[in-house]
């Protein structure tokens, strides 16, 4: 529940709520961020030259099997600037990308 939630919170209070094809496609970014991110820790992969340039082994992950996923934090930020672009004017879909910096 706590992946699929800010995905939805902010499909709810921001954009066209009726909209579920791009709910469905939020909440399915957000799992397979989430399973991406997951792997890169728990796989602990080292940083090429690390050694070379840092006189020891440097890695991206920790090696232990922790669950990333997604914050709640972002949200009241994302609702603010999300209802301010939609207030200027800015279709709900346009400032979402936005707000994702792919628009």
């Amino acid at each position: 529940g706590g992946l699929i939630t800010p995905p939805f919170v902010v499909f709810k209070f921001t954009i066209d709520f009726m909209n579920t094809a791009l709910q469905q496609y939020a909440i399915s970014a957000a799992l397979i961020t989430s399973g991406i991110c997951t792997i890169i820790n728990v796989a602990q992969l080292p940083i090429p030259f690390s050694e070379r340039l840092f006189g020891r082994k440097l890695f991206v992950g920790s090696g232990v099997l922790s669950v990333m996923g997604t914050s709640f934090t972002f949200l009241p930020i994302f609702e603010i600037s999300i209802r301010a672009m939609k207030a200027e004017g800015i279709d709900g879909t346009v400032a979402y990308g936005k707000m994702l910096g792919t628009s």
